[in-house]
């Protein structure tokens, strides 16, 4: 095993994310910072079987936690504006959301394909006369499945 530097170590260097059937198009969005959550998960269920009651755990229900977005606020994000109002107003409302790395060479690496998902949350940047950093806006949405690439 040889020694790495830091530099090495980093393979991915961020990733961007296109919201699907939006009205507007699909424009890669690459000024989110972080993306958490999203993972799949599988509930299990305890059993006993057999004569002897032997303790055993079963698969149950999968499910992919809720996805959350968080970054500067942009004036490039139409897709999740008309997103978000289109949901507001009763209209066709799942979209598929698609996060692809960006790696340290330039190109893209794994690919993870949201479908059928629907926003939750959404967290308006504070405002403050003081303050001089970026304003972060964050999203949580709710996948219903997800592929992976």
């Amino acid at each position: 095993m040889s020694a790495y530097t830091p530099d090495e170590m980093l393979v991915v260097l961020g990733f961007t994310v296109t919201i699907d059937n939006a009205g507007t198009g699909s424009d890669p969005d690459s000024a989110w910072e972080t993306a958490s959550g999203g993972s799949m998960n599988i509930e299990v269920a305890d059993a006993s079987t057999g004569s002897d009651q032997a303790h055993q755990t079963t698969p149950g229900h999968k499910y992919i936690d809720t996805l959350t977005l968080r970054g500067p606020l942009t004036a490039g994000r139409k897709a999740l504006c008309t997103w978000i109002t289109e949901t507001v107003q009763g209209k066709a409302w799942k979209r598929s959301v698609v996060l692809t790395e960006i790696l340290k060479d330039g190109n893209t690496g794994k690919t993870f394909t949201y479908l059928d998902c629907f926003p939750t949350r959404y967290v308006f940047p504070a405002f403050s006369a003081s303050g001089t950093g970026n304003l972060y806006e964050e999203v949580n949405i709710k996948p219903i499945r997800l592929e992976l690439s």
